[in-house]
């Protein structure tokens, strides 16, 4: 006797949730799993429209300036790494100059 259209939105309650004498598979309670769960994706596309922009506005400035942070202190240890690499390679270096240096030194002074 009661037709359901093929249509039917089960969030909203209708005369067969309440009385439904012979019919208990019309008897049902609204479904609020429905609403939840629009209510669910709603708050997500607010929440991802607000991370986007929040992304391309103000947390952008933050994360560059982090990033210029972190590249001058990186940069800071790179030279620092460097330079003793090079303070230890021209350490032995330097004893080689010199004891040449001073043997050339020598030689001429000889007369050789």
């Amino acid at each position: 006797m009661t037709n359901k259209p093929e249509s039917f939105d089960p969030s909203i309650p209708v005369l067969t949730d309440v009385v439904v004498p012979g019919k208990p598979e019309y008897a049902r309670a609204p479904s609020a799993d429905a609403a939840i769960e629009y209510d669910a994706d709603q708050i997500a596309e607010r929440l991802s429209g607000r991370f986007t922009g929040f992304l391309t506005g103000d947390a952008r400035a933050l994360i560059e300036e982090r990033c210029r942070d972190v590249l001058r202190e990186h940069s800071t240890q790179l030279v620092s790494a460097i330079t003793r690499e090079v303070a230890l390679a021209l350490e032995g270096r330097m004893r080689e100059w010199v004891r040449e240096a001073v043997e050339e030194e020598l030689r001429r002074q000889r007369g050789e």
